[in-house]
């Protein structure tokens, strides 16, 4: 069995400037901005798994799987299963469907038993977390208002685990071309 909790991630491949604008944003409003970069989660803290046969999945799904295109319009007020945490979600129009399918494909077979389906999966990137949910609905409205346009292509994913903090990489996977 793996001794770590793996989650599989896609990072995005974003213009430099769109880079720094999410950065700079989640430097001042993300407390964990330092353990990962920008990214999409896919599959979710999953333990009991043989490290191996986690990676096997998730390659096999990787060379099914084509590219994905995102375009995130809206940021959206989002919160999760674990505290009382606030976050500013960036959640796409274009490409929601395909990361939804993904996510989905990913959790048959092998993470099947991990797939929690009491919480629906909404395909987002976390740019600022807090306790305030008015403060954080304050800055997705901010945002909305100005007019949210992050866009890019998902050509990879990776799969690694939380260590002191940081988000570790054990391996990465092309997406089909």
């Amino acid at each position: 069995m793996s001794s770590h909790t793996l989650y599989t991630v896609a990072y995005l491949e974003i213009s430099e400037m769109q880079m720094s604008w999410m950065q700079e944003f989640r430097r001042k409003h993300d407390p964990h901005y330092t353990v990962v970069d920008p990214h999409f989660t896919l599959a979710f803290g999953v333990r009991g798994v043989e490290q191996g046969v986690y990676l096997d999945h998730i390659a096999t799904i990787a060379s099914e799987t084509r590219p994905i295109s995102f375009h995130c319009k809206y940021a959206m007020l989002g919160a999760d299963d674990i505290d009382d945490t606030a976050y500013v979600f960036l959640v796409p129009d274009e490409g929601n469907s395909n990361l939804s399918l993904l996510h989905d494909r990913l959790y048959r077979g092998i993470l099947e038993p991990f797939h929690r389906l009491e919480f629906p999966y909404i395909p987002h990137i976390s740019i600022a977390g807090m306790k305030d949910f008015k403060r954080a609905k304050r800055l997705c409205d901010e945002l909305n208002s100005r007019g949210v346009h992050v866009h890019g292509q998902l050509a990879s994913i990776t799969t690694g685990f939380l260590k002191d903090g940081k988000f570790c990489h054990v391996q990465s996977f092309e997406l089909a071309t």
